[in-house]
């Protein structure tokens, strides 16, 4: 079954508002090395690089971030903090102490004009190191968070499901880059589905989107459409 059409008329897929090189994401990287500088480190930039932080503001006090872990599942949320090297300028929060885990992060932007288009922008991310087959049923999955990509452990390959609010999402563009140049842009199937070799090592990256019709009003300014972004990073 197609959830998109059959189940939620009101969701609004459109890829005409076309995504630019500029586009900014929310990322997590998290990095154990050097050991001076090991973070967690959030960015929201076009790429999971530092950079000027132009846009932060937008989430700085107000987004959530969750350390999560096989012993402590559903922890609270956690604000980032402000970091400042140079020009550049992104936000950190503690370093993971175990090496399975998953660190996903909410925040809502507020209103872009995008041409004439007016769009309520809230941007999702997570950062993903699981090894054993356990840890990836028992972290793939972050609850809390309305848009998720989900992956299963599938022996070689490794199955993502795109969900809005725990259900699947059809027919939807989910862009992948990874190890060795890997660039693929795959539609989900009617269950929300991609598959994708296991990389040997490296990131892979996962990005994607759901919008919706839907008009309203954010801080006294009147918009159109609401867009949902996701990050995923899975290092190897």
């Amino acid at each position: 079954m197609n959830y998109l059409k059959a189940s939620s008329p009101t969701l609004f897929l459109c890829l005409c508002i076309a995504t630019t090189a500029q586009a900014h994401y929310l990322w997590i990287s998290v990095d154990r090395k050097p050991e001076d500088k090991q973070a967690t480190n959030i960015y929201f930039e076009e790429s999971p690089k530092p950079r000027d932080g132009s846009y932060l503001d937008h989430f700085l006090g107000t987004s959530d971030v969750w350390i999560r872990t096989i012993d402590e599942p559903a922890p609270d949320p956690v604000k980032a903090k402000e970091i400042k090297e140079g020009e550049n300028r992104w936000m950190q929060v503690a370093l993971p102490s175990v090496p399975e885990y998953s660190v996903d992060a909410y925040g809502k932007f507020g209103v872009y004009e995008y041409g004439r288009t007016k769009v309520l922008l809230h941007y999702y991310a997570r950062n993903l190191s699981v090894v054993s087959h356990d840890a990836m049923h028992e972290l793939g999955r972050a609850e809390q968070m309305d848009l998720d990509l989900v992956p299963h452990d599938v022996g070689a390959k490794i199955e993502f499901t795109l969900l809005w609010k725990g259900q699947p999402v059809g027919d939807r563009m989910v862009f992948v880059r990874g190890p060795e140049g890997l660039r693929e842009n795959i539609k989900t199937d009617s269950q929300g589905r991609i598959e994708l070799m296991r990389p040997k090592t490296g990131t892979l990256t996962l990005r994607s989107s759901v919008e919706f019709p839907t008009p309203g009003e954010e801080n006294g300014e009147a918009y159109e459409q609401v867009r949902h972004n996701i990050t995923l990073a899975m290092p190897f």
